[in-house]
């Protein structure tokens, strides 16, 4: 599991694509503080650590993930949000993220407002319903607030901080693809309201 929050910004060395999967290596920002085996969100993907170095570290990137997100765009230089699993111990800061990213994004609108900047992102309709003004997402990995939504659009204000230690400073452009997370427990409320169908609403605050 993971919060959101994001520990390092770091940039991709290499892609090597077999077929419709591949392998990319991601500059080390960890050192040794990692294993063999570890979980990393690579801007909101969880991935498995398969070899690492000190210079490198190298993950496997199946077929349905390169369909679902936006890493079969990924090329040596891009610049990557990363944040390892979240210790038993450690602050719950953002909120849950599972590292399964739902669905890719765009950016519609990029606007500054003060010292601020509001994004506005289209994402997939069949979505709708797993968002709610006020709401937790995760874009590209960063646990975010959605401030104002419309239908299949929202939007997010960033502060100087998120832009400055995340990379949306350097890859946010309009057009630009984004990685999306809806919040789980909306995923779950949802499904549940659909089960009920027409059920009376007492009774469905009953099942939940």
């Amino acid at each position: 599991m993971f919060t959101g929050i994001i520990e390092a910004v770091s940039e991709i060395t290499r892609v090597e694509k077999s077929g419709t999967e591949c392998r990319i290596g991601i500059k080390n920002p960890f050192g040794n503080n990692i294993k063999t085996g570890d979980s990393i969100a690579v801007d909101g993907i969880c991935l498995t650590v398969e070899k690492f170095s000190n210079e490198n570290i190298l993950f496997f990137v199946s077929k349905s993930t390169l369909n679902k997100t936006i890493a079969g765009n990924y090329k040596p230089g891009t610049t990557v949000n990363l944040e390892r699993a979240m210790p038993a111990n450690g602050r719950f800061d953002g909120h849950i993220v599972q590292g399964h990213v739902d669905s890719c994004g765009k950016v519609a609108e990029i606007n500054k407002i003060g010292d601020g900047t509001e994004i506005k992102i289209v994402f997939d309709k069949n979505f709708e319903n797993f968002t709610v003004p006020r709401g937790s997402i995760a874009v590209n990995g960063v646990s975010l607030t959605i401030a104002e939504l419309a239908g299949n659009s929202f939007k997010i204000s960033l502060i100087p901080e998120t832009m400055k230690r995340t990379s949306f400073g350097k890859i946010l452009k309009t057009g630009t693809s984004i990685n999306l997370e809806f919040d789980i427990l909306g995923k779950y409320a949802a499904k549940m309201v659909k089960k009920a169908g027409n059920a009376d609403f007492e009774s469905l605050i009953e099942k939940l």
